[in-house]
């Protein structure tokens, strides 16, 4: 769990002290910061592709089940899906990759997740592959738009996607408008103008998008807790997030939640979020959540494609034994980061939960991934990055496995691990 220092353990203590003496009474967000609606989420874009593949999934007593009905045994009560436009490719009509993550895809998952009773945040990254802080491209079919063209197509794609989606019955709790946009999307902002602080037609689409959300909501009479939240999602948290809020703020968007990726092994100690999003929380009066964060379990690789953490060299911050148990605290230490925004007054309430990134994503064979999609990228993913630009360097031309394999929740024979526990035991 994450270290307390002995001023906060003594406003604690004096908390704990004024309780009334009677059990039933004591929240769980008065000690922890683990509210009952509290997100225990996870990511699993990848799950259709991969299971189309022949990809199986086992419990902790190697029976193989509906990995939706593990996942829920574990207390994930949240599902993250991404959405992108059009990914796949013009001339061979073959899929770019990484679970073919079209509406598609997303209605299939969302689907299945609400059956079992879970909530749906849909991932929106405006791009036709992966969109991140290195690359955000925009969708093929908006290669030539101006800014504003843009923030159109961005209200519309949004709008019209939610409108299927809660059409066909998905349980959309949340709306995430960009994918990891420090500076940049769908091929606006810092990457392409140098101009970092959302003032160059990021922060207008940011606001498109809302609305989109919003309208969603007017639409379907959504309100109260059942109004679906708008996210806005940066990475980097204890480096950026504070200059990015002012930026949104400055850019006047109406959002409702503030959302960062948290890798421990890239972005430093969870004591560190945890400081970063009270602070956000009370400074800008917005809803906190962690949208990414995993840890490896192994630097053993489960396929013939590297993983992005391949050996210590590939960790900045080692914070944990890269072991099953290393792996388990890093996740409670992520949450108990975002809750600890509970146990300040002003912000009760505010710190929402989190996701754990892709823990479906286990070793496949780099053959039946381009057949069917599961590999990070594909044989013709690279011919969408040379749309936009003569040296291509994010995206691949031969089949790809997984690079994330190590970081997964089940092994590489797809059993579930003990740090998949780690949800159970965040109460």
């Amino acid at each position: 769990m994450m270290r307390i220092g002995k001023k906060v353990l003594s406003v604690l203590l004096a908390i704990v002290l004024c309780l009334p003496l009677f059990p039933n009474q004591v929240q769980a967000s008065q000690t922890n910061g683990i509210t009952a609606g509290f997100i225990k989420g996870v990511d699993i874009s990848c799950i259709t592709a991969l299971e189309k593949s022949g990809v199986k999934y086992y419990d902790s007593n190697h029976k193989n089940r509906d990995i939706f009905d593990i996942l829920k045994d574990k207390g994930i009560n949240y599902v993250r899906i991404r959405i992108w436009n059009n990914p796949y490719d013009t001339s061979t009509g073959k899929s770019y990759g990484a679970g073919n993550c079209d509406l598609n895809n997303a209605i299939a998952i969302g689907k299945r997740a609400t059956a079992h009773g879970m909530k749906v945040y849909i991932d929106f990254q405006y791009s036709d592959f992966w969109a991140d802080p290195a690359k955000q491209y925009a969708p093929k079919a908006w290669k030539d738009y101006s800014t504003d063209q843009k923030a159109q197509a961005i209200y519309q794609f949004t709008y019209d996607s939610l409108k299927a989606l809660l059409n066909a019955g998905v349980s959309v709790g949340m709306v995430q408008i960009g994918n990891e946009t420090n500076g940049s999307m769908c091929g606006m902002g810092g990457l392409y103008d140098g101009k970092w602080d959302l003032s160059t037609g990021v922060g207008a689409a940011m606001k498109k998008g809302c609305q989109a959300v919003t309208d969603i909501n007017s639409a379907y009479k959504l309100t109260g807790s059942k109004a679906v939240l708008r996210v806005l999602h940066f990475t980097d948290p204890v480096t950026n997030a504070s200059w990015y809020a002012q930026q949104v703020a400055n850019q006047g968007i109406e959002y409702d939640v503030f959302a960062v990726s948290a890798y421990s092994f890239w972005f430093g100690k969870a004591d560190d979020l945890a400081t970063v999003l009270q602070t956000i929380a009370k400074t800008y009066n917005k809803k906190v959540m962690v949208a990414e964060t995993s840890s490896p379990y192994t630097y053993e690789n489960g396929d013939a494609t590297a993983n992005n953490i391949t050996a210590q060299k590939d960790i900045t911050y080692q914070n944990y034994d890269v072991s099953v148990a290393g792996q388990k605290q890093a996740i409670k230490d992520i949450f108990q980061a975002v809750a600890s925004v509970n146990l300040q007054s002003q912000t009760s309430g505010y710190g929402l939960g989190g996701f754990y990134w892709e823990p479906d994503w286990i070793g496949v064979n780099e053959k039946t991934s381009d057949q069917y999609g599961t590999g990070w990228a594909s044989s013709v993913s690279e011919n969408y990055e040379r749309l936009f630009s003569q040296t291509a360097s994010q995206y691949a031309t031969t089949p790809q496995g997984s690079s994330w394999d190590n970081m997964a929740l089940f092994d590489k024979n797809g059993v579930a691990l003990d740090s998949l526990n780690a949800f159970t035991e965040l109460q």
